[in-house]
């Protein structure tokens, strides 16, 4: 159970955040981390990077660097706009020399987060050694590149439909789609054009209300996410394991490969439940972290105290429940342990089986915790309340 995941995005959509690492590196055994130009800015901004080099020196942590970003490129026209899939990376800046070298291109970004050139110079050369870096338009992952296989996905048109739908549906939040919606895509060899009744001005006014710096939504939003969705696929289908990435992402790839992220999905329901149970409401680590609360230093200071816990995740059969597997080693060293058989079964069937249909989360398990006490010898309840409460919610305002 738990055994290696993949971060690309975070759940958001947005580039994959600190806390949604730490909660990741908590429960697998190995992490890799695909890193692009606007996840390792976030990281610089978040931690710093003297941080990234300690998280990226872990041993369970491997990591990949693309230093291509992706995104469709518009040209008007005198009869309407024509968009293109491209990759591309930054190679120079307004005030200074081409940038000729992935070095150089590293310490500017660096160096544009306020670190001076020796410092920039240094730290890239350690972070060079803790990457391995790949291109999007080589053949490393498909051949022929990302942009062209995904270009392949824009003339599926039922998948297009389908999947645009789940796009504009999200976007509008609880707006509802007119009911003759539709998304086409008119492709014209490298370029194409789309037609569609999305109400871009309701869209941009929904988003904008969350964030003022969101612009002004078009079609050319939503064949982006298509884009990021194709890329998510075939990195999925790469790297295996679980993968880990947006939900709205998530989903489309589900559209496009039924099964793919199955894996993933049943690991991200045993999680949230396990933390329903073992941590009685409290906020997330991911939460925590990401909310300020806690410092990337303080999550590695937790990380290390880790092992038995993780041990013993990795113990768990794929097939078990997390929550009841929880439980049972909780309780099976107390005098519980030396009653029937069956009736073990039903303490803990009755603790993890009252739960909410609708949701299969376990409403009441926590108020079985008592039995906590009883415990002989280590049980991963001891890393959960000595360590992982305290993290998350040290003021007890969750008790």
């Amino acid at each position: 159970m738990f055994e290696r995941v993949v971060l690309r995005r975070s759940l958001d959509g947005p580039a994959i955040t600190v806390g949604e690492i730490a909660e990741a590196l908590l429960f697998y055994q190995s992490v890799h981390i695909v890193l692009d130009y606007s996840s390792l800015v976030g990281l610089i901004k978040t931690i710093g990077m003297s941080n990234i080099l300690k998280l990226l020196s872990l041993p369970e942590v491997k990591a990949t660097y693309l230093e291509e970003m992706t995104g469709i490129h518009t040209e008007q026209t005198p009869t309407g706009p024509e968009h293109s899939l491209v990759a591309f990376m930054l190679t120079g800046h307004q005030g200074i020399d081409q940038l000729t070298s992935r070095k150089k291109r590293l310490e500017h970004v660096l160096e544009r987060q306020g670190y001076k050139k020796s410092e920039a110079r240094r730290l890239v050369e350690r972070f060079r050694k803790c990457v391995s870096y790949k291109k999007l338009g080589d053949d490393y992952y498909v051949k022929g590149g990302l942009i062209p296989a995904a270009r392949i996905d824009l003339l599926d048109n039922e998948y297009v439909a389908e999947a645009s739908r789940v796009i504009a549906q999200r976007l509008l939040e609880s707006q509802s789609l007119p009911a003759d919606f539709f998304f086409r895509i008119d492709s014209r060899g490298e370029k194409f054009r789309v037609s569609t009744n999305i109400n871009f001005d309701l869209v941009s006014n929904i988003q904008q209300a969350k964030d003022k710096n969101a612009g002004q939504y078009t079609s050319a939003h939503v064949a982006s996410e298509l884009l990021n969705a194709s890329i998510g696929l075939i990195f999925a289908g790469h790297y295996g394991g679980d993968f880990y990435t947006s939900e709205p992402e998530s989903e489309i790839i589900q559209l496009r490969q039924r099964f793919l992220l199955h894996r993933f999905q049943l690991d991200r329901l045993e999680i949230s439940q396990f933390r329903e149970v073992a941590l009685k409401g409290s906020p997330s680590i991911a939460e925590a972290i990401n909310q300020g609360h806690r410092s990337f230093e303080e999550f590695l200071e937790l990380l290390s105290s880790a092992r038995k816990f993780k041990t013993w995740l990795k113990g768990k059969s794929p097939d078990e429940s997390l929550v009841s597997g929880y439980l049972e080693d909780v309780i099976s060293a107390s005098w519980l342990s030396r009653v029937p058989g069956k009736v073990l079964r039903y303490v803990i069937g009755a603790s993890v089986g009252a739960v909410d249909p609708t949701t299969g989360l376990a409403l009441s398990a926590g108020d079985s915790f008592f039995l906590e006490r009883l415990v002989a010898g280590w049980k991963p309840n001891q890393f959960i309340t000595e360590k992982v409460k305290p993290f998350v919610d040290p003021e007890g305002e969750y008790d």
